[in-house]
């Protein structure tokens, strides 16, 4: 029996058919949803990749953005958008294997209700501290939040963000105490910490180098298997002595379900050309970028794989948002 919205996606998929064989796809601009506000990392780095993009599509990538409710809302609008390839998600790790565990009701199903098409780039996360603050490594801010439960604040890119997660599992692996504040992106819970209006940020480390070179914040920790090259003095997570929070984000594309497999492919090689693109790969090593690309499928693996890992730490933490 089919669902109706099977046989919508169905649809779709055999009225474009004839215009895909004729090579015609697509003929008008493309909205690629972004769930999180403007000024983040993703976001200029997304519209870098876009520009390269319309190269191969012959249309422009128009950023839709569309915050709020941890990714979800703008993850559930291309979830319900018609699978003709003209509304794409554009979103870190966030939309993809967090926040539908997170939320009880997200609005959609990744895994049933998305198309992957490829993931972009990933990066390490950094645990970041106003300037103010006197902390130069995570003994001494562990310490002092354990002396004054409560006082300390900690910043993340909205519910169900990773850096939400991020907060949540800090909290629990050092035993203290510390206070959440939701913002509606990267962007602006960065510049809220170099005003100095928060204590503490996980962030990616795209939107951390500068501000840690210029002494505007202070980086104690970063995700990864290895020191990174852009923050050579910053320990690791498991040299800090907190190995559970090796954790890093990524950065995907992906379409509504029901796609039809020519603009899955077509979507795919353009973005695995712009990412061969020399300012693509100029801007991800000023950004500290790490190229993935590859097929679809590899994507759909990680989500699967990854979401499994999110899910199991969300359920033991009993972490969840209406």
């Amino acid at each position: 029996m089919w669902s109706r919205r099977d046989i919508l996606a169905a649809g779709a998929a055999l009225l474009a058919a004839p215009a895909l064989a004729q090579g015609n796809w697509p003929e008008r601009p493309i909205s690629v949803v972004n769930p999180f506000a403007a000024g983040g990392f993703t976001d200029g780095f997304g519209r870098t990749v876009f520009q390269q993009m319309q190269r191969t599509l012959g249309q422009p990538l128009v950023v839709d953005y569309r915050p709020g409710a941890g990714a979800t809302l703008g993850a559930a609008h291309v979830a319900r958008s018609a699978a003709d390839g003209y509304t794409l998600l554009y979103s870190p790790t966030t939309a993809w294997v967090l926040a539908p565990y997170l939320y009880r009701n997200p609005g959609y199903d990744p895994l049933a209700d998305l198309t992957p098409i490829g993931i972009i780039a990933e990066t390490p996360m950094v645990l970041c501290t106003r300037q103010a603050l006197p902390f130069r490594d995570m003994a001494a801010l562990v310490a002092a939040a354990k002396r004054e439960p409560g006082k300390y604040s900690i910043a993340n890119a909205g519910t169900g963000s990773l850096p939400h997660i991020m907060a949540v599992l800090l909290a629990r692996e050092a035993g203290v105490e510390i206070n959440h504040v939701p913002y509606r992106g990267g962007g602006p819970a960065m510049n809220d910490l170099v005003a100095g209006h928060v204590d503490i940020f996980w962030e990616a480390i795209p939107n951390v180098t500068q501000h840690v070179e210029a002494g505007r914040v202070h980086a104690l920790m970063i995700s990864g298997a290895a020191r990174s090259p852009a923050l050579p003095a910053v320990p690791t997570v498991t040299e800090a002595g907190f190995p559970a929070l090796n954790l890093t984000s990524w950065i995907a594309l992906g379409g509504p379900a029901g796609l039809p497999a020519p603009v899955v492919a077509r979507l795919n090689q353009a973005m695995n050309e712009a990412l061969a693109a020399p300012e693509v790969r100029e801007t991800m090593q000023r950004l500290s970028l790490v190229a993935v690309g590859g097929a679809p499928a590899a994507m759909a693996e990680r989500m699967r794989r990854e979401g499994a890992v999110y899910k199991r730490i969300i359920t033991e933490g009993r972490m969840s948002s209406e």
